[in-house]
């Protein structure tokens, strides 16, 4: 049903790891990780989602990273796990059926012969992939606002975020995806910043909204930054997740508790870990609703 697409970040594995850990990752949702590092975090993350019995996708030919050389695509193709394939040739021409297309890049899509496809196909909401494309049709957005600077966030602090898992059905797919707190497009590295910025989604109406929560540049250290920034997190808790704290909200009044900056890399697996445990406590309630 969701699809959130990651770029095999250590971070965010660490933070879907986490949440597994603690059975808080519901099986309606099935990342589609494109790998990036042969880290020990990413074999630990596929150990133990196998394990587990968590659904989730491999990207068998990655975009850039470790794995973009000759034994490094063998080793991807050589494991026994569900795949995903990003198009960039005509799909009567593979050799091989993985159990999900990812489409990044219209012209080998356009190009491809989809009338005897039965495969799932991540595509993005472009009306001519849309009449081309047969089959089973997952949506890709891309709902981050990603801003070069951070201190823009100022400009709006708190933001509309997706409510496409309301529409996704009516509108003919079978799930949805996004890239959670991030954007389709890949970067290695941020930009350092005098501003220490958390964002963090939550519901309202239903609706997925994003509040940035941000420090001020004066503050004298990250850690003060950090401690300024959860000031306002804490008065946010409720409206971010109600009476039932979150995994990772938790784990940064954990940090403030005992007089720690845990990290940017912490920080953005707390952001990840709480979008994605607030998911699977939605997709459960709807199922209790049908």
């Amino acid at each position: 049903m969701y699809y959130p697409y990651f770029r095999g970040k250590q971070f965010d594995l660490l933070a879907l790891t986490a949440l597994v850990e603690r059975s808080c990752l519901s099986t309606d949702i099935l990342p589609i990780i494109e790998p990036v590092k042969n880290s020990n975090t990413l074999k630990k993350f596929i150990a133990l989602f196998q394990r587990t019995n968590q659904p989730f996708y491999l990207i068998q030919n990655p975009q850039t990273g470790d794995f973009l050389t000759k034994d490094g695509l063998l080793h991807l193709n050589s494991l026994s796990l569900e795949k995903a394939m990003i198009v960039e040739q005509p799909i009567e021409t593979l050799s091989e059926q993985p159990q999900l297309f990812v489409i990044s890049n219209a012209t080998p899509a356009l190009q491809s012969d989809w009338q005897e496809n039965h495969t799932k196909v991540l595509i993005p909401k472009e009306f001519r992939l849309l009449q081309k494309i047969k089959g089973d049709k997952i949506l890709s957005q891309d709902v981050f606002t990603r801003l070069p600077k951070t201190s823009f966030y100022q400009e709006c602090s708190d933001e509309f975020f997706s409510d496409t898992h309301l529409t996704f059905q009516k509108s003919g797919f079978v799930g949805f995806s996004d890239f959670s707190i991030d954007s389709r497009i890949y970067y290695e590295h941020s930009y350092p910043s005098k501003i220490l910025a958390l964002h963090l989604v939550y519901f309202e109406n239903k609706e997925l909204r994003i509040h940035h929560f941000l420090s001020s540049e004066e503050a004298p250290s990250q850690k003060e930054k950090f401690f300024e920034l959860m000031d306002e997190v804490r008065m946010w808790k409720n409206k971010l997740c109600g009476s039932n704290v979150t995994l990772g909200i938790d784990l940064l009044l954990t940090a403030v508790s005992t007089d720690k900056f845990p990290g940017m890399g912490v920080m953005r697996k707390a952001a990840v870990m709480h979008h994605m445990e607030l998911m699977s406590r939605y997709l459960s309630e709807q199922k209790k609703e049908v």
